[in-house]
């Protein structure tokens, strides 16, 4: 007969939307790893969701009035990206999974910002080289190549591979690190309600998203014949700086010690 006495179940309750908005504010507030990540996270959807907005329907109409090559860029991306998610998930869980078995959860973090230093690098190429897609700039630089076609298609698809890649090892880099700041932390509000404070943040992300990705496609509407208007170019070059920058942040806190950060990353 077993002798194992059988823990009491806490009495959890799902909390509303005002629970679960104050519990998101609460874990920005409180953990200083969480707050820089999640302005990185937000500043970055914020900026590629301007850039596509804009380079992903002028470059496709260009692709397909000009260049011709409208239906290859959309085979390349298909057929390339189960390839490039195959890879880097397979690189990134054997890293995830020797982080797990061999470290502490402090020495994890350490390792963990490295790698997001390493995202940070491909989504800022991969940034670059959706920028270098927008007609103007490619016009501007390939377009008195022979191969400007080919070059496009080159482009859109290192985009991807970059971006692609580093947003894999980001979704499993950046959980290990919420869920050893938050759900291993010392706050027992956060810790019992991660799940919820994870789905908040996604949430907030994907409807930031949406509202500046239709917002610089109805900009763009606007505007189609005149891509070098001041709105058009200010909200690529924005979205530029924010790609480029926002994945930074996290790091640059770190290794900068805001917060006492390195001394208490939980």
């Amino acid at each position: 007969m077993s002798n194992k006495v059988r823990e009491p179940l806490k009495d959890y309750r799902v909390p509303d939307l005002s629970g679960k908005i104050r519990l998101y504010f609460q874990a920005l507030v409180e953990v200083p790893l969480y707050r820089f990540g999640e302005l990185g996270n937000i500043l970055y959807t914020i900026g590629k969701n301007m850039m596509e907005g804009v380079v992903l329907y002028t470059m496709f109409t260009m692709a397909e009035s000009e260049l011709k090559v409208a239906a290859v860029l959309g085979v390349a991306v298909k057929y390339a990206y189960p390839g490039i998610s195959v890879i880097s998930s397979n690189y990134t869980s054997g890293f995830i999974d020797h982080l797990e078995s061999s470290l502490s959860s402090v020495r994890q973090i350490s390792r963990l910002i490295k790698a997001q230093v390493g995202v940070g690098c491909g989504q800022a190429l991969g940034g670059l080289l959706l920028f270098c897609c927008f007609p103007p700039v490619f016009k501007c630089l390939f377009y008195d190549l022979s191969w400007r076609n080919y070059l496009l298609v080159a482009l859109y698809l290192l985009h991807h591979i970059f971006d692609g890649s580093a947003q894999i090892l980001e979704g499993r880099s950046w959980f290990k690190i919420i869920e050893i700041s938050l759900r291993n932390g010392h706050c027992e509000d956060l810790s019992d309600n991660f799940w919820v404070i994870y789905a908040l943040s996604q949430n907030v992300q994907l409807l930031l998203g949406q509202f500046f990705l239709w917002g610089a496609l109805l900009l763009t509407s606007w505007s189609d014949d005149r891509l070098t208007s001041l709105p058009i170019m200010g909200t690529v070059s924005l979205g530029l700086v924010l790609v480029v920058s926002a994945k930074f942040i996290l790091p640059t806190a770190y290794y900068r010690n805001f917060s006492g950060l390195r001394r208490n990353p939980c």
